[in-house]
Formats: structure tokens, sequence, C-alpha cells
């Protein structure tokens, strides 16, 4: 057979006759036997025909293992899409927020590579099954070719099919680069306002009162000496601290319940906002006491909300008298013995002294021996109004009167007396705090009458003797007089807001001459009654127990261990009820839950990008899945989208018959050494040198194509 020519009954077009086999035309074109396929059987094929068995049961463990592989590669997606969640509306970690910083940037560059492995097996596994069953080359083409985001868009125009599956496979591969970015999109941290549970505590204001004149008391030896201190500074400090929500000491002020409601309207559950800002600006609003409550935020920065329990006394003065001194015998001082004195009717720890410029009683029911018919005054003190038993509560009692006494001159003056019913008032007040690193503002912004037991109204601190008894005695020596002033009596008659007067006008005794001092009966019963109210309620604070605390700016964390008769502090937030019996306890400080209020950075998820990504990972996982149920169901072996099988179906690559259980991968191991390509082929039959046949062969049965040469 010259070289050249065709064999004979092979056309260029046909291909090899069906009875050739590559052993005959190898020895028909004078192959040598180096050159013999027997190559292609050196590999442990299969002795003999097999049965289609890739069911269940005939599974092997390593495509089992990639099953599971397959179904647990979106797990993580879903577990960083639940941390995510997780974390939503939390304040910043910055330990936890790098952990979730990489886990996202790992996600990113792992959802696209993990989609197409998935998706991609998914695609073949599902052609294959096709296949099986029997399809059209059109489908086959479209399963086959969409295994990248581009070739599923290019493989249906390329093919003119825009069907179903065509627009399903564009659509589903559109996810993997969708996905990937939405995850770069579900988690930021900005910097917004955020609200944490915190606690504050602070001082209780209804603790027992050890006012006592007494010189066996170590009160006016020892505490007196500092509430003299603290109130002379209060009743002389500058403008700003007086309209101020705080005193010097930063303990925040507690509003007079009258004047918030004289121009506020409690809502459904009671509360009058106080609307701070006008009241700090314009002083309108009336403090209860020269002394604030101390509290205790602890280190926490930013806006903290809480509520405090408190009480004062309220005074209601309805009656002033100016009546002319009689003098104390022939030539004596004229001095006023008809209200104010030991005797009565309104009692004081002293006489009144001549160079007095001023004094206080008091008259009302000894609460201490209330049962009693007789009216006697005072017996012994029983502390505070809620340490009396609580048949007081159910008791009707009639309120007490204050007389505070001025004496205008020595010679030729006048008396006045003010007439003033005390009554203690129970308050709830809702308070703010500002605390940055340098400074601390309080106020309370909201207030309401207390909704916990207490005694009825008219059972004060001054119902009980020594209280009542030590305040006419030790009131007078807050500021002594000198220079013939008097801060007490300045603060009443004179502007409280302007400390200059305070200090430096002359009392209505001792006047320098040509001054013409303001006195009592100028004076508004109205502004008597708060700035008189104002000045008991400091008294009474100074002299409740732990008053240091009041006093001296001390810490309440310095309560905590320490038991200076009443109970310890508590330091764990308590409900309503733990309050109730604290007050019963005399528990020197509370510590209630409060709300933080910070701007810090949060934990914001995106919800619209976590649901593209959180569907996004379920198509990916139901593209793993259907891989695993379709390969199941599968019974021939995979054969789409190996060389293996172009080769295996090449007539010019004669593998052995047998190994139908094999997949494409399989048969690539046994021939991966195999030396292909695509070329000319038509020398094994001596062809035409015009016209080449191209065909898949081995690389020593094939030359290379030629540019220009006609082929078939």
């Amino acid at each position: 057979m010259s070289k050249g020519r065709l064999l004979d009954g092979v056309s260029p077009i046909e291909g090899i006759s069906p009875t050739d086999s590559l052993d005959t035309l190898f020895l028909k074109s004078g192959s040598s036997t180096a050159h013999s396929p027997q190559s292609l059987r050196a590999k442990p094929w299969p002795a003999r025909p097999q049965q289609l068995c890739k069911g269940i049961r005939g599974w092997r463990w390593w495509d089992s293992a990639l099953d599971v592989v397959v179904v647990m590669l979106p797990i993580p997606f879903f577990v960083l899409a639940a941390a995510v969640i997780f974390v939503n509306g939390k304040i910043v970690d910055q330990e936890q927020f790098t952990i979730l910083n990489h886990s996202i940037k790992g996600a990113t560059t792992l959802f696209p590579i993990c989609f197409a492995a998935i998706t991609g097996r998914a695609a073949i596994k599902f052609a294959t099954w096709k296949l099986e069953q029997g399809t059209t080359i059109g489908v086959l083409e479209q399963l086959m070719g969409s295994r990248t985001v581009a070739s599923a868009l290019t493989t249906q125009v390329q093919l003119r099919s825009f069907n179903v599956i065509g627009l399903l496979m564009i659509f589903v591969w559109s996810l993997s680069p969708l996905g990937a970015q939405s995850i770069l999109h579900i988690l930021y941290t900005p910097v917004l306002p955020t609200s944490t549970a915190s606690s504050v505590a602070y001082m209780n204001s209804r603790q027992q009162s050890y006012s006592d004149p007494r010189p066996s008391s170590s009160f006016p030896g020892q505490w007196f000496n500092s509430l003299a201190i603290e109130m002379g500074s209060m009743l002389i400090a500058p403008t700003e601290v007086k309209i101020s929500s705080m005193d010097i000491n930063g303990n925040v002020k507690i509003p007079c319940q009258s004047s918030l409601l004289a121009s506020g309207t409690p809502d459904s559950e009671g509360w009058v906002q106080t609307a701070l800002m006008n009241a700090t600006s314009n002083g309108s609003l009336v403090w209860s006491s020269l002394f604030g409550i101390p509290i205790e935020l602890g280190t926490k920065l930013g806006n903290t909300t809480f509520s405090i329990e408190s009480t004062y006394i309220e005074l209601s003065c309805n009656n002033k008298t100016v009546e002319s001194l009689e003098p104390d015998g022939q030539n004596g001082p004229r001095i006023n013995f008809t209200y104010v004195s030991v005797a009565g009717p309104y009692f004081s720890a002293e006489d009144p002294d001549p160079l007095d410029p001023w004094i206080i009683g008091y008259r009302g029911v000894d609460i201490t021996t209330y049962n009693d018919t007789d009216g006697s005054a005072y017996v012994f003190p029983l502390f505070c109004p809620d340490c009396l038993s609580s048949n007081f509560a159910n008791k009707t009692i009639e309120a007490g009167t204050i007389a505070f006494q001025e004496f205008e001159g020595l010679d030729n003056a006048n008396a006045t007396t003010v007439f003033c019913n005390p009554y203690q008032r129970y308050v709830e007040s809702e308070v703010s705090c500002m605390k940055t690193a340098a400074t601390q503002q309080c106020q309370v912004t909201a207030q309401r009458d207390s909704v916990l037991p207490h005694m009825p109204p008219e059972i004060t601190y001054l119902s009980f003797p020594l209280v009542a008894l030590g305040l006419s005695a030790l009131l007078p020596n807050v500021t002594p007089i000198h220079d013939a002033t008097n801060e007490v009596q300045n603060y009443l008659v004179y502007d409280p807001l302007d400390p200059l007067t305070i200090m430096g006008e002359d009392n209505s005794v001792l006047t320098s001459g040509g001054s013409t001092p303001k006195f009592l009966s100028d004076v508004a019963l109205s502004d008597i009654e708060t700035r008189l109210g104002q000045i008991l309620n400091a008294f009474v604070y100074g002299s409740t127990w732990n008053a240091s605390i009041f006093l001296l700016g001390e810490s309440i964390d310095n309560l905590q261990g320490h038991e200076f008769g009443g109970k310890n502090a508590s330091f764990v937030p308590a409900t309503r009820a733990d309050i109730v019996a604290m007050i019963q306890n005399q528990t020197a400080a509370f510590t209630v839950p409060a709300v933080l209020r910070t701007q810090a950075q949060v934990y914001v998820c995106n919800f619209a990008w976590l649901g593209v990504f959180l569907f996004s990972t379920v198509v990916m996982l139901i593209g793993a899945i259907t891989g695993v149920v379709f390969s199941r169901k599968t019974i021939v072996p995979d054969y789409l989208g190996y060389v293996s099988s172009l080769a295996k179906e090449s007539p010019w690559i004669r593998m052995p018959d047998v190994g139908v259980n094999m997949d494409g991968m399989d048969k690539a191991r046994l021939v991966k050494e195999v030396k292909v390509r695509l070329g000319d082929v038509s020398y094994v039959y001596g062809g035409y040198s015009e016209i080449g046949r191209l065909a898949f062969a081995r690389l020593e049965e094939t030359t290379k194509v030629k540019k220009g040469k006609l082929y078939v």
C-alpha cells in the first residue's frame, strides 16, 4: 500500500470501518510494535464485564466522604450570618470585632470558590442523571457549559437557548459574585447612642435623725461643726451654684413638688417633667433643700438615668404677725416670750436672748406620746417617720406649727412672727446624669408622688422631740453673728441668689448707723416658706445618721462594711419591694437599676444584604444536596466532562471494553500518562497529501495540523 492513499473502504468523511480494530489498523499500516496500543492495557483494568451498581449500596467511601464535605461547606457561612445577627446592636468589643472582621474578609474570598465547586458539581451530577434518563444534546450543553458565571451567560447566547434551564443557570451563577459582595456589607460599626443596663447607689434621705441639743450628745460637739460649715457655705454660695441642679459637693438637688405642679401637668402615671433647661437659665425651679442627695455613679461614662426615693419637709406659711416688744424690766431690752420659749406654746430648747436676731420654736403632737391625752411635749425620740409602727399610717394627726420670730431692734421695735405648718413629702424623682472624664452633671428630669408606703404627711421629723429641740438650739449657731450680720436671717429676708447681700447686710437687731435693713415683715409668705424650708431640710439631712456623706462629699462606698447605727449600704440593685424593706431597716444607701446611654461603636447588621447572603448560601446548600441526591439516583458512572471519556469514544484510542462502573476520573488515573493530540491521522491510511483527517488520537499516531491545509 503506497503512502498518501486511503485504505480501501475508508473515506475521509466516514471514518474507520467499524470492523477494524486499532491493532488491525496499525498492522495494516505497517506500524511497529513500539507503537502498539498494548500500553493502554498495562494498568489494572477490570478483567470482565460488570453490572452497573453505582447506587447506595455500591457507593465508595471516598465518594461518601466527598458528599459530606460538600454538604458541610455552606455551614461556616451560616455560622457567620448567625454571629452577625447575635452581635447586632451590641457595643463593639475590639477583640471580638477583629475576629469578625477577619471572618468576613475570609468568607468573601472563599464564598465564590465554594459556590463554584458546589454548583458546578451539582450541574454535572444533574446532567449525568438527565443523560441516563434520556435528554437532548442542547440540555446537556447548557448544563455542562454553565460552569462559571461568564460561561452560564455565553452558553445560552451561543446555543440560542433561553429556556427555563438556561435562565435558571444564569440566575444561580449570578449569586456567586452577588453573595460574595453581600458579605462585605452585612456588618458595619457606626458610632451611635446605645443603652446598657447599669446601677447607681444613692443616699437614703429617710434615715433617722440624731439632732440632739443636750451636751451629753455627740451631735452638738462633733457633727454640728461640719454641718454649720457646710450650711454656711451653701448660704453664701455663688448664684450659679444656687440655681444649679447640684450642690457644692455634686449632690443632686430635689425640687419641691408644689413648684412643679404649679407649672406642669402630671401624666397618667403622675410624673411631672421638670423642664430643667429653662429652670437652670432663669432659676424658676424651686429646690427643697440647700443640700442635694448624694449619688455614686461609679466609673461609667455617659448619660445615666435612674429613679430615687427621697423625702423633705414642705412648709405652708399662712400667718404673719407684727407686735410691739415689751421691755424686760425697767430700761431692759425688749424681749417677747409670748410665742417661742422653753415653756411654749412654741417650744424652744432655750429662751430668747436680748441680742438674738431671731428664734424658732415648734408646737405639735409629740408622736412618741401620741396615745396620751395630756398633749404634753416631747419625751423621747423615735428617730424618723419611717421608724414608726405601720399602725401610724392610718392615723389622723393634726399638723404641727413652726413659729419663726424675728426681733427688729433693741428699742421701740417690733417682733415679727411667721407661722408655718410643716408637711413631710415623699417623692420619687427621675434623675439624669451626664458623666465625662472630667465632669459630672446630674439633674432631676421628672417627679411624682412616691408610690412606696409612708406615714401621713402631718408626721414629720419635727414630730420627734429632740429633732425639733435640736433645731431650735443649733440652727441659730449655723452662722454666728459677726459685725451685726446673720446669714440665715439675711437668706430669708434678702434675695437668696445674691451672696453679697447675705454676707454684708446688717441684721434686724444690730444695725449700723444710717442703714435701713430689710425685715421679715417685708417678705412675702410664699418666699419665706420656700427659703425657710430649704434651711430646715438642710439641717435635717445634716443631722441624719451617716450625714458625713452629705456634709463632706465622701463616697458612698465608704459606708460598706461600717454600721454607723443604721444598716450598711446596699450595693446590690434593688427592686421596689427591696427598697421598701430597706427603708424600714434604715439602710444607709440604696443601689437601684439604671440605664446607661453612651456614644459608642455599635454592631449594626444590614439585614437587606444579610438576606442576600443567606439566600445565596441557601442556594449553595441546595446545590450541594442536589449534587448528592442526583449522584445517588444515577446508576451510570460519571461520564461527562472528562477527557478520558472523550478518549474512550475516539476510534483512534481504543480502551478496553470493560470497567463500566469506572467513572471518568477512575479511567483518567489509568491513562493519565498516555500522550494525545488533536492532529492529522491521515497518514495511517497513507492518506491524501491535499486532505487531512482531524482526530483525537495518540501523539505518535498524529502529525501537527498545518495552516491552509484541508481537513475532514
